[in-house]
């Protein structure tokens, strides 16, 4: 059966999309969804942002909902500001952009709660004698009642030249609490 979505439900869709490829409605457990309402832009704002030893003031997403499933949303900016690594700065970047999004529907358990799985992140990172790029998967659940997103997992680093900060093959842990709005 196709059913509504909430708004905020789709825009947090769009948001762990940011961090990652486009998900398939198949690997995240999706649901079909023929109308979402309303469509238009949205935005999305975390002031805790870490990968591993490196921090962010904050992050920014922003992107469009659509008003037809099974794409729900794009991301279509994902920025990250004043990012440090063990006291030197770095910028942290996503690359792929846009990336399309399809619709999730409520966990089994919690209606007000959209679980979700991102497969495909990959961000790099560039920084005065240091680079590097990690990937992986992030998980983590959206409440529709705070419109707040907690992402979390770990991701292996690739293409380490990064002063023995991090090196290839290392599990960074990262994670990012998100204020949609839309």
């Amino acid at each position: 059966m196709k059913r509504p979505v909430r708004r905020p439900a789709v825009v947090v869709t769009a948001l762990v999309a940011a961090l990652g490829s486009a998900v398939s409605p198949a690997a995240a457990g999706t649901a079909s969804v023929e109308t979402l309402t309303p469509p238009g832009p949205y935005s999305a704002h975390s002031y805790d942002a870490t990968l591993g030893l490196l921090t962010c003031d904050s992050s920014d997403a922003s992107g469009w909902l659509y008003d037809t499933g099974p794409v729900a949303a794009d991301v279509a900016l994902l920025s990250f500001t004043h990012c440090t690594m063990s006291g030197m700065n770095v910028a942290l970047t996503a690359t792929g952009l846009p990336w399309q999004v399809p619709a999730v529907g409520p966990s089994s358990s919690n209606p007000n709660v959209y679980n979700v799985t991102v497969p495909g992140v990959a961000v790099h990172v560039e920084g005065f004698g240091c680079s590097f790029d990690a990937g992986g998967s992030l998980f983590g659940p959206f409440d529709s009642t705070t419109d707040e997103l907690a992402l979390d997992g770990d991701l292996i680093v690739s293409e380490a030249a990064c002063l023995g900060l991090v090196n290839d093959d290392d599990v960074v842990h990262s994670s990012a609490t998100y204020h949609v709005t839309g």
